[in-house]
């Protein structure tokens, strides 16, 4: 049996304290739900700013449409026609 899972994208803002600076961002994210786009923002910020997720503060999750997305990666992923098979 097959199964399609829809796959939402979410734009995430927020701040972060890193050393004695405050640091603005809004990061747009394919996930399946709001807490799966929240662990991978923090997994992208811990990786590669080695910031722990007390550091980081998330104001506002959304999800967005097709239309409003502004990261050109998160466009082309929507817009290309690729699927993977899911099988229970």
């Amino acid at each position: 049996m097959k199964n399609e899972v829809s796959v939402k994208i979410f734009r995430i803002s927020g701040f972060f304290k890193q050393r004695r600076q405050t640091t603005s961002f809004s990061k747009e994210l394919c996930a399946l739900t709001e807490e799966q786009a929240k662990d991978k923002l923090f997994s992208e910020f811990g990786s590669r700013n080695r910031l722990k997720r007390g550091q980081i503060r998330i104001t506002s999750i959304n999800e967005i449409s097709q239309e409003d997305i502004t990261d050109p990666f998160v466009q082309k992923l929507v817009t290309t026609d690729f699927k993977i098979p899911y099988e229970d």
